[in-house]
């Protein structure tokens, strides 16, 4: 309690500074109201407020007047997603706006967002925003020429960004888009294809044959990457991760450490390089995200390295990533029924009433240690991380561990094969499309595969553990909490 009152302290303090500076943090808020539903109609949301430096999202489930509401942090104007609907709903907040979405249950098979209402705070820009993402997505697609160079690579990403370009220009015309919307889309487009160009992290020259790291392909003027205004794109981090993946390639010694568990070395090196890059909040956001990397393999690291906080251009930065050190250390759980769960159990598929998830599993497995992998049936990396488990598994003592399998996001046909066929054992559970969607907002599942690890006395030792392919730090792991 004393180290979680220790570090919101540091927080508030540097929440304060801030406010001095440059960061205001605010709350978005978002309400929905679901009108003409009957029993087929979805009702939980995801909410991705996409704030860069807070790797969380929230989900909400319509109450009995068919409403919900959310909130989340943000620190930039920029473009947020909401997941309903099998699609992605976007939205262009500003720290401190309050949204409200009409969604008509009758309607939600018509095309384009004919169901969708949107009113509030920057409603006009969040209705072109959406409508724009939307034709964009499906009316373009990566045209990236194979980099036989970076030089190429370069002339092929700049003749692609004309050529989005000039649709956007076309469609403004046709939409009369707001000039915010207009601007935020030229951004959005830039790194859209700094994302497609991510294929292509390594080249091979064509002329030399030797293999050359990318990452001065990113640091053209194309993609503006100091500027601060890139945030305002949703697709802005994933160009600064990508760059600083690269820079930090140029180092094999780094990769290496890391493999050896040796982490305050390996971000030591890491940090003299990135300490290179201009003093920005892009720079800060390289930094968070290289060290929130490590943090689940190594949650002391943040307060290891004494030359870590003045490597940050903005307090608040860095205060997040002591939040984020202390969440990985500290978790903590505000659980809520979920509906819509199966259990596979003896050949035969059970429904479970609503239940608090993780207590569920606890109260049904006492006293032992709890790994759950949470995967989805159409997960490549998933299937790979289910190979190792054998290993693992031969490293243990299973007698005092129950092994369980949570299948998100995923056809339950597809889960049920996959069950019958006994290529992966242990306890299996499958989550419908609500209670996928509030599991992932509930405990902040970022993606695909992702691991608990309860201890035996039914609480959470972390919610981002080890995976399988972790091998001897897995078994590790799993052997102190079983002593």
């Amino acid at each position: 309690m004393l180290r979680k009152l220790s570090v919101l302290l540091v927080v508030w303090l540097c929440y304060a500074t801030a406010q001095a500076q440059s960061l205001h943090p605010e709350p978005v808020k978002i309400t929905a109201q679901l009108i003409h539903a009957d029993s087929s109609t979805p009702r939980a949301m995801v909410f991705n407020f996409l704030n860069p430096f807070i790797r969380l999202r929230k989900s909400a489930a319509f109450d009995e007047q068919n409403r919900l509401a959310s909130s989340g942090e943000m620190i930039f104007t920029q473009n947020m997603t909401i997941q309903y609907n099998n699609t992605f709903i976007n939205l262009y907040v500003q720290p401190g706006d309050s949204v409200h979405l009409l969604i008509d249950g009758a309607l939600l098979k018509n095309k384009n967002f004919e169901w969708l209402s949107i009113s509030g705070d920057h409603a006009t820009e969040s209705t072109q925003v959406n409508l724009w993402h939307h034709y964009f997505s499906r009316y373009t697609s990566k045209a990236l020429q194979q980099a036989g160079s970076v030089t190429t690579m370069k002339d092929s990403a700049t003749q692609e960004y004309a050529r989005c370009l000039a649709m956007l220009e076309n469609y403004s015309k046709q939409y009369s888009l707001l000039p915010a919307v207009k601007k935020w889309a030229a951004i959005d487009i830039r790194n859209t294809i700094s994302y497609w160009a991510s294929d292509n992290l390594t080249v091979k020259d064509s002329i030399t044959g030797r293999m050359i790291l990318n990452h001065a392909l990113y640091r053209e003027s194309l993609f503006d990457q100091y500027n601060e205004n890139g945030f305002q794109s949703m697709m802005f981090p994933y160009h600064l991760g990508n760059y600083a993946h690269t820079l930090l390639k140029t180092d094999s010694s780094i990769y290496n450490l890391q493999q050896h568990g040796r982490y305050a070395e390996a971000a030591k090196r890491a940090l003299r390089l990135l300490s290179g890059e201009p003093k920005s909040l892009s720079r800060d956001y390289m930094l968070f995200n290289f060290i929130n990397t490590l943090l689940p393999k190594s949650p002391q690291l943040a307060d290891s390295l004494p030359t870590l906080p003045s490597l940050f251009h903005d307090t608040l930065t860095y205060a997040y990533l002591l939040q984020a050190a202390d969440n990985i250390q500290h978790p903590v759980l505000n659980e809520k029924p979920v509906a819509g769960i199966s259990y596979f159990n003896n050949g035969r598929t059970e429904t479970i009433p609503p239940v608090e998830v993780l207590a569920y599993l606890t109260k049904k497995y006492p006293g032992k240690v709890l790994y759950i992998d949470i995967y989805a049936t159409w997960c490549v990396p998933c299937f790979k991380e289910m190979e190792k488990m054998p290993e693992i598994k031969a490293g243990v003592d299973t007698s005092k561990i129950v092994f369980i399998n949570l299948c998100l996001q995923s056809e339950i046909e597809n889960w049920s094969k996959l069950v019958q066929s006994k290529k992966h054992p242990g306890e299996h559970y499958f989550l419908d499309e609500d209670a996928t969607k509030l599991f992932m907002g509930m405990y902040a599942i970022e993606g695909f595969p992702s691991y608990f690890l309860l201890n035996k006395n039914g609480k959470a030792e972390t919610l981002k553990a080890p995976r399988p392919s972790d091998g001897t730090m897995l078994v590790n792991k799993l052997n102190r909490l079983i002593r």
